[in-house]
């Protein structure tokens, strides 16, 4: 059987973080220190948990942006082919609903797989993304389309 008696082995080196050995220190310094560093961990925490938050949120809020949008765009593909049958109808020519009806189809498709299809028509360049400030050098007397409408009322003849 072993012998049960332990010989004293050599200390264990101390780690490289480990605190300075607190022979010699008052207790109020190494309270203090103590406090000091729990409160930096807890704001480290609060700070962490905000923007844990805040991101929780911009990415709540961007997928009600995308729900919005797809049922937006839902809509526009109803009225599209609301359009077709109303002009297929009153024997109209469909030419214009059929292209309407293409490019709501495409937009419900590009916000449900993420990609354009190939057969989409191309999408009209956005006026609000041309480098048109608000200022015309044409010298046009019209008034910009965006502006607002005077609601005067007008006189009959």
């Amino acid at each position: 059987m072993p012998s049960r008696r332990h010989t004293k082995s050599a200390p264990t080196p101390k780690p490289a973080g480990a605190p300075a050995p607190t022979a010699g220190r008052d207790p109020a310094e190494m309270f203090a220190a103590a406090l000091r560093e729990s409160e930096a961990r807890d704001a480290a925490t609060r700070e962490r948990d905000r923007q844990q938050k805040e991101a929780a949120a911009a990415k709540a809020e961007a997928a009600a942006a995308a729900a919005n949008a797809l049922k937006n765009a839902q809509r526009d593909l109803d009225r599209a082919i609301r359009a077709v049958r109303d002009a297929k109808a009153a024997g109209r020519s469909t030419v214009e609903a059929d292209a309407a009806w293409k490019a709501a189809k495409a937009r419900v498709i590009e916000l449900e797989t993420g990609e354009r299809p190939t057969w989409a028509p191309t999408p009209a360049p956005d006026d609000s993304s041309s480098d048109d400030s608000g200022s015309d050098d044409s010298g046009s007397d019209e008034e910009p389309v965006d502006s607002p409408v005077d609601d005067a009322p007008v006189a009959e003849e």
